[in-house]
């Protein structure tokens, strides 16, 4: 039965058009990343994120400039009134410019909830993680936003 499910499946997905979002030639696009401002570390993984995923010789070219913003906010104290939970709020804001349209204004936002960790060094690397996944959230994001657009 189960096997029959699975040849089922597989000839669905393949009948019904489905293609991966980063197939070659998909993702055409050139993200230029003009100016960006806000947290330092945050900056670095988008830019990094914006050269990976970039064709230089797209015809696509998208001038973009962004503003990033972390607040790191206390939520529970211990009866000493140390923190033990946190919420990392992230905000970017991208002002979108191409040769085929006027200028876009495209915003993210993303709230984190984690627990404090006695150990700083842990601590620090837990929430330079949660950066990282997050630039790589909103790349992801305005890919898709930017190939839409240009569909259009």
């Amino acid at each position: 039965m189960k096997k029959i499910f699975l040849l089922i499946s597989i000839i669905f997905i393949y009948a019904c058009g489905y293609s991966p979002l980063y197939l070659a030639g998909k993702n055409d696009l050139f993200l230029n990343l003009k100016k960006i401002e806000g947290d330092f570390e945050l900056n670095n993984y988008i830019k990094n994120d914006f050269k990976i995923s970039s064709d230089v010789n797209s015809p696509n070219v998208f001038d973009i400039n962004a503003v990033t913003k972390i607040d790191k906010v206390i939520l529970t104290k211990d009866a000493t009134g140390d923190a033990t939970d946190y919420r990392l709020d992230f905000s970017v804001k991208f002002i979108i410019a191409s040769e085929n349209s006027e200028n876009k204004v495209v915003s993210y936002n993303e709230s984190f909830k984690i627990k404090k960790n006695n150990q700083k060094f842990e601590q620090s690397n837990y929430e330079r993680e949660i950066k990282r996944n997050f630039s790589e959230i909103v790349k992801d994001k305005l890919v898709l936003y930017l190939l839409n657009f240009n569909d259009n």
